[in-house]
């Protein structure tokens, strides 16, 4: 169902933009539509990392989107340094170009999931005072590298993923779930031991303190927002009805 079509027309550049709003109607989703239950880790090292409850996963690297980041962030800097008029315009037009790229990026990324983990019940970390509950954000005695770690974790926009995925999911049969997203890489998967020290050093591999347990830090973050979504999904089994 189509709904209202406006035409936009800018005149300084001659180009003509037709925005179409789209009305679809689907079925009240229900537990049995989701056969599959997939958590998915967002972070910074790894966009994302996702788990489904056969253990299968799906990593994506960050490390070339971050070299993009950090091209723009130098010429933003330089051209905020000059503070001429032309440097102000293209300080408008690089800030636009990379909310284009992120938003590009991200839209991929939330088709790359949907797509490897069909009719899935899908786990995303409730990101809301993300910031507050991420070590050293405030400490003025941070070194280089931990102020452009958290620079690049302040410029990219988890929450744009998350709901493109949101509104994405149920067109390609799935659905997100928000769980809660604490002691997810601290918590062991093998004997549920949650201590920060299963962290050593903050570092990408976990090692339970309490049975050694060995794994990638972010693959266990995504396998514990499995667990509890595939909670949520047996509540909602036994209840009927969507827990808030």
């Amino acid at each position: 169902e189509t709904g209202a079509a406006k035409l936009y027309y800018q005149k300084s550049r001659k180009q003509y933009f037709l925005i179409v709003a789209l009305n679809i109607e689907l079925p009240d989703p229900q537990p049995t539509d989701h056969k599959n239950v997939v958590g998915v880790d967002v972070g910074q090292r790894y966009h994302f990392v996702a788990t489904d409850k056969d253990g299968k996963s799906l990593f994506e690297k960050g490390a070339a989107t971050g070299q993009r980041k950090d091209q723009f962030a130098r010429t933003k800097k330089s051209l905020q340094r000059k503070g001429t008029r032309s440097a102000t315009r293209r300080l408008t037009e690089i800030s636009g170009r990379e909310r284009r790229f992120i938003a590009d990026w991200n839209h991929k990324l939330s088709l790359r999931i949907l797509r490897r983990f069909p009719k899935s019940l899908i786990g995303l970390e409730e990101l809301t005072n993300i910031r507050d509950r991420t070590e050293g954000r405030s400490n003025p005695k941070a070194t280089k590298k931990a102020r452009t770690n958290k620079r690049r974790r302040s410029q990219w926009s988890f929450a744009e993923l998350q709901s493109f995925l949101a509104y994405k999911a149920p067109l390609n049969g799935s659905m997100t779930v928000k769980v809660d997203a604490h002691y997810t890489s601290q918590m062991c998967t093998g004997c549920g031991h949650t201590s920060k020290g299963n962290r050593p050093h903050a570092g990408l591999m976990f090692v339970c303190e309490n049975c050694g347990y060995e794994v990638h830090s972010d693959l266990l973050g995504s396998r514990n927002i499995t667990m509890r979504a595939l909670v949520f999904r047996q509540d909602w089994e036994t209840t009927g009805c969507l827990s808030a």
